[in-house]
Parts: structure tokens; C-alpha cells; sequence
């Protein structure tokens, strides 16, 4: 229905202008829209991503991205006549076009690089993104993927997590500016190092809290980011599992058997870790330095306390407190605004020593292996690595009621 009324508009400009320029022999403007330009006006394609900023006074600014470059902030000033606009820029650059327009709604602007649509945009998101957000997604063709990004006043951001066959980043710095609803990220050492996306955000978009999308035409997808807290409040919260997710996972395709359940780290996905956690009622109960692990294995009740320390949303969890034959094990940690979901993240390294403890511990407990045998102590985390060349999964658990 829009594009049908942007249409009409347009015809009806175009006739209001060829019956003038044959019946008239004065200048006459039909509608001046001048003032119908005034704000904030964004166009997301993916070779060409642009913002502009019409103020009244005539003055214009523009920040974008295309297959020539970036530019930030560039000012000007602006003219309109008929459905004619100009655009001086401080650059020396010149833009001569014409347009058509929905006041509040859409403008379609033709100059010398072709025809592009821009959005209006009724309020700038700059503000609204500063902060803490959590992604994670199933998207149905077998990939699995997890994020966490935060946001700074001073438009530095930070990246941890991984997607499809994005190897995991820990703590991965960029920088970041947000015009109207466009998100543009420099991420130096990637591969085009700008990456831009619109945004949309709801207040309180689920029960969990506020909502950011983000939206990118290059791979017609859109992600949905959760606002999280930036410091963790664990202190005598306790927590089951609900899911997980993996990305990245490569390994040897054999079957090998983890606390009672068969896996292949080679077509591994967050499902399988269902069978594990679901079926043995995996749960945490967290405090300040401690972090207690109630699951079952091989039919018996197992708990694990284990001590913590924590940096920010760095967990490290250390068993060889108890038992030096155990490694450390470094997770990220998040929870949502009213502590209702805890997200625990950990890349491959980390994953092999955290199942690896989890093993060893059952087969101590059981007996089956003996405290003073170093040799098949070691051998459970070699057999680990051995089986995993790289993996990242993101466990979600939700409070309990």
C-alpha cells in the first residue's frame, strides 16, 4: 500500500509539472516541500548506505558508506525548487538531482550514481544502544549463532561471541556511529570493514526486558538483541537449564560418550546438549565466589561446588582449588535486566576443560578412576582434545521460580 501511495505521488507531481510547462508560461511551484525535508532521512542497500540530516535553515549533513568509501558528518547546505534539489557540501562535492517525496514517510531521491530511497526517521537511536546486548539464534539451516555486544557513550563497542563460520572473538574491539536508525561498525581487520544494519527498538519488547533488531540487506537477515546487564548479580540465584547453542564446531566424527550420552563433535548442535542437561535436571545455584552444580549422571546425584572469581562478566571457574588434577575453566557470564535469564559463554579451549572436569569428577566419584593415577586422569583431557578442533556454544538457563 505505501509503494502504491509513493507512486501515485509521484505521477501526480510529474502531471502537476508537464500540464504547468505546457500551459504556463511563468514559474509556478505546486507544493514546496522544503519544509516537508526537514530531519533525519536514512537509505540501507547493500552497495549504498546514507543518512541525511535537512535542517530548516537550509543546512545539510551526511554520513555513509558505498563501494567508494565512508564518510562521517560531512556539512553542506541544501536548495530546493520545484521538485529539484542541490546540495553543496563543505568536500566540494556537488549533488544535483531530482525527487519525489511522502512527507514523514519516504523520499526518493535521483541524481548522478542512480535512484535511492530514504526512511524517515521520527527519532535517532544513539542514545537507546548504549549498553549491553545478547544474541542468540537457531536460523534453521543448521547454523547456530551467539552474540554479545556493548555499546559505549564514546562510540567504542565490544564483540564476543561467533556466527556460522566465524571463528568465536573474545572481547573483539570496534568502533561504532549511529545516525537515525543506521548502525555503522568499523571493524578494522575484518573483510569489508564496515558493516551497516538499521536498527529497530522496542522498550520492553519481551518479558525478558528491551528489544534491538538489526537488520542487514547484504544477507537479508535480521537479528534480535536482548539489553543485558553489565555487571552480574549472582549472589543466591539459582538457575536451570533451558537451552544452547553452537557455532563453529569441528571436530573428529566418532561417537564418544560424555556423562552417560553419546556425542560427535563433529555435527554437534545445541539440541544434543538437551539429552545431557534436560535429562539430568542440569541446574546452578550461584554466590559471590562459589558456583554449585546439581545434575545426574549414570544415575547418581552429583554436586559440584566449585569456586569462582569474577572480573566483570569474566567467570573463572576453579576446581583444581579442590584438586589440582582439574584445569581453570574462563566463561563469560550475562544476565538479563531482572536476572530472569543467565547466558553462559565459552570458546574451545574452555569447552574441553569444563566437560573434561565435569567427566573426570564422575569417574572419581564412581570409582573408575583412582585419585593417584595421574596417567588416566591426563588421558580424559587429551581424549578431549583430541576430539575437538574448535567449537563455541552458549548455554541459556532461566530462573527458578
Amino acid at each position: 500500500m505505501k509503494i502504491f501511495r509513493f507512486l501515485a505521488v509521484a505521477f501526480v507531481a510529474m502531471f502537476g509539472l508537464v500540464a504547468c510547462n505546457n500551459d504556463c508560461e511563468h514559474e509556478f511551484i505546486e507544493v514546496d516541500h522544503s519544509a516537508d525535508l526537514v530531519g533525519t532521512w536514512t537509505c540501507l542497500e547493500a552497495d549504498h548506505a546514507a543518512a541525511y540530516i535537512f535542517n530548516a535553515d537550509g543546512t545539510v549533513s551526511t554520513t555513509g558508506v558505498d563501494s567508494e568509501g565512508v564518510w562521517e558528518d560531512v556539512k553542506g547546505t541544501y536548495s530546493v525548487v520545484n521538485n529539484k534539489i542541490t546540495m553543496e557540501f563543505e568536500s566540494g562535492r556537488i549533488i544535483n538531482g531530482s525527487f519525489d517525496i511522502i512527507p514523514g514517510q519516504a523520499i526518493s531521491i535521483v541524481g548522478e550514481k542512480g535512484r535511492h530511497t530514504y526512511q524517515y526517521c521520527k527519532e535517532d537511536l544513539s542514545d537507546e544502544i548504549v549498553g549491553m546486548w545478547v544474541w542468540v539464534d537457531s536460523n534453521g539451516k543448521g547454523s547456530e549463532n551467539m552474540g554479545i555486544q556493548t555499546f559505549n557513550e564514546d562510540g567504542t563497542a565490544l564483540f564476543t561471541g561467533g556466527y556460522e563460520e566465524i571463528d568465536y572473538k573474545v572481547n573483539n574491539e570496534f568502533t561504532y556511529k549511529v545516525v537515525g536508525d543506521l548502525l555503522i561498525q568499523h571493524v578494522p581487520n575484518d573483510n569489508p570493514p564496515y558493516m551497516v544494519r538499521r536498527l529497530t527498538y522496542t522498550t520492553n519488547g519481551i518479558a525478558f526486558g528491551d528489544i534491538m533488531t538489526t537488520y542487514s540487506p547484504t544477507t537479508n537477515y535480521t537479528a534480535s538483541w536482548l539489553r543485558i546487564k553489565q555487571s552480574l548479580d549472582l549472589t543466591g540465584k539459582t538457575y536451570d537449564y533451558s537451552s544452547a547453542y553452537v557455532s563453529n564446531a569441528k571436530g573428529k566424527d566418532e561417537d564418544f560418550s560424555m556423562l552417560g550420552h553419546t556425542f560427535n563433535i563433529a555435527n554437534i548442535k545445541g539440541h544434543n546438549f538437551d539429552m545431557l542437561f534436560r535429562s539430568e535436571l542440569f541446574c546452578v545455584d550461584l554466590n559471590a565466589n562459589s558456583i554449585t552444580q546439581r545434575f545426574r549422571a549414570n544415575g547418581r546425584d552429583i554436586e559440584i561446588e566449585i569456586p569462582i572469581t569474577v572480573d566483570g562478566n569474566k567467570v573463572t571457574l576453579d576446581l583444581s582449588a579442590e584438586n589440582p588434577a582439574y584445569r581453570k575453566v574462563d566463561m563469560y557470564m550475562f544476565q538479563d535486566q531482572d536476572n530472569t535469564q543467565l547466558h553462559m559463554y565459552m570458546h574451545t579451549n574452555d569447552f574441553i576443560n569444563y566437560f573434561a572436569n565435569m567427566e573426570l569428577y564422575n569417574l572419581l566419584a564412581s570409582g573408575e578412576i583412582a585419585a593417584d593415577n595421574t596417567m588416566a586422569i591426563e588421558k580424559v583431557y587429551t581424549d578431549m582434545e583430541a576430539r575437538v578442533e574448535s567449537i563455541n556454544v552458549s548455554f541459556v538457563f532461566k530462573a527458578r521460580k
